[in-house]
């Protein structure tokens, strides 16, 4: 079978129960950049602590929220189920159920209806839907058990076909993951990563949504799921997640592709004999490394040519990066690039919203929402040149950036000039010059913004292709795929089972 590979964000929320941002804006958003996605509503919490002089805020903040979402419960299906229509975009409804005992999990049906309901933990909460075309897939997952992870006891396979490894609050891959937990709710616990529930037995597949609490689905950098299915259709795409042919990236859209004997990502098979091992990654950017992990343990290490001086192959990557200067200062930029020969093959936007994970005052947070329907757009495509218009601020600290970029596949000659006029100011440059450099321009001088084009990078260094033969080690094997790029973004794929 082949399948085409689509792109989603199933976790984001806004001001329909906490959060911010409305409905229109976030699925405006989710269209520009997704294929599907869900904007969730936060439903309930049957464990919520009672202690009042401690935690009063938090409760009060959350009973307010949940109410919110009972009352608009109804607007909410509608507006998804009027913003999707198969081969275009979809919006599947989905609620989260919080608990400290089980875990946080998320209610999703194939849509577009789906029932609020409520129980008193994890098992009553599955009895209670089993009629329900329903999955509940735990997010946050790395946090300890007792503190809203997970806890691998509760777990279920058969509802809960994948789980969310990788968010606004870190990566729970597993101990040596990147990006820690850095939320008030905790450090991340080794006992509760996703590797930990493989060694248990559990077979779930892996995805990343952004739990964004700004109405940014999508928002990059903070989580992207990966679905390989049929079409773009609300029964194909459901399908494909009950199969577990997902995967995870943090931003850039990273096609992962692992098969085992033909059989894709997510699948159960058998095989008592040597299997036959086939990878394909094409990156947005140059890779770092591309790891085949069996029993999550890393058996093959792989690095894409070194193919930058390769005047053979015409086509390149260019990244465009804006942003910068004072943090409090707003800047609209209205940016034209346009290449004197070759064509523009793709443009990927690299968009993301104010990182927004918890409530003002639930969490630290202090950043304000995104104010405009839509803060970054792609006004003009032709097939030499694309104008956008974006609105940033300075980064919020030197590890939160607020910058924004957008990723193009080029077919051009080497001596193609690269001309852009960015609020007013001319920058030209030949893609020789940007070959494995970026160039910064300061558009008012110092502690100004500022817009960084390049570096351009063979496609040879952004594809790896890689065949190869594997023994039988156990009575059930499990492979699956870790890609690193460059410029810090990851793909972690679903396994791959194979018994003997």
């Amino acid at each position: 079978m082949t399948y085409q590979l689509y792109w989603g964000d199933l976790h984001s929320h806004c001001s329909i129960s906490y959060g911010e941002g409305t409905v229109e804006q976030a699925l405006s958003r989710a269209k520009a950049q997704l294929d599907f996605c869900s904007v969730t509503g936060h439903a309930f919490w049957p464990d919520m602590p009672t202690d009042r002089e401690r935690y009063g805020e938090i409760i009060d903040y959350h009973n307010e929220g949940f109410a919110r979402l009972a009352g608009n419960w109804d607007e909410l299906i509608a507006k998804q189920a009027a913003a999707s229509r198969d081969g275009e975009f979809l919006a599947f409804p989905s609620y989260e159920w919080h608990s400290l005992k089980c875990g946080d999990h998320n209610v999703y049906a194939r849509g577009p209806e789906l029932a609020l309901r409520d129980a008193i933990d994890l098992p009553a909460l599955r009895q209670l839907t089993q009629d329900a075309e329903v999955i509940m897939i735990p997010h946050h997952i790395g946090y300890a058990a007792g503190y809203r992870g997970i806890d691998w006891q509760h777990f279920e396979d058969s509802r809960s076909p994948f789980a969310e490894i990788f968010s606004l609050h870190g990566c729970s891959e597993g101990e040596d993951a990147p990006y820690p937990m850095l939320h008030d709710m905790g450090p991340r616990d080794w006992h509760s990563t996703a590797e930990v529930g493989w060694t248990l037995g559990h077979r779930f597949g892996v995805i990343a949504s952004t739990d964004h609490h700004g109405g940014y689905p999508g928002s990059h950098g903070d989580g992207r799921v990966g679905v390989f299915a049929e079409s773009l259709t609300r029964d194909a795409i459901w399908q494909a997640l009950l199969e577990r042919r997902v995967y995870a990236v943090t931003g850039d859209k990273i096609d992962a592709r692992l098969t085992v004997d033909d059989a894709w990502m997510g699948s159960t098979m058998q095989s008592g004999k040597t299997r036959h091992l086939k990878i394909v990654v094409r990156g947005s950017d140059k890779l770092d490394r591309v790891e085949l992990l069996k029993n999550d343990r890393v058996i093959r290490r792989y690095f894409a040519e070194d193919a930058a001086a390769d005047s053979s192959d015409s086509r390149y990557r260019l990244r465009v990066t804006w942003g910068w200067g004072r943090k409090d200062e707003a800047v609209a930029w209205n940016a034209r690039l346009a290449l004197s020969a070759g064509k523009i093959t793709d443009v990927e936007t690299c968009f993301s919203g104010q990182a927004i994970v918890a409530p003002p005052g639930v969490g630290g947070h202090t950043d304000s929402s995104d104010a405009e329907d839509m803060p970054h757009e792609v006004v003009e495509r032709t097939e030499r040149s694309l104008a956008w218009r974006s609105t940033t601020t300075g980064n919020r600290s030197t590890r939160h950036p607020t910058t924004q970029a957008i990723s193009l596949a080029i077919d051009a000659p080497i001596d193609s000039q690269l001309q852009m006029e960015v609020n007013g100011s001319k920058l030209t440059y030949s893609l020789e010059q940007l070959l494995g450099r970026g160039h910064s321009s300061y558009l008012r001088g110092w502690l100004s913004e500022a817009i960084r084009v390049g570096p351009l990078v063979s496609v040879a260094q952004c594809e790896l292709f890689g065949e190869l033969e594997d023994d039988p080690e156990s009575d059930c094997d499990r492979y699956r795929l870790r890609v690193a790029q460059t410029n810090g973004q990851w793909a972690w794929s679903s396994p791959i089972w194979v018994e003997r």
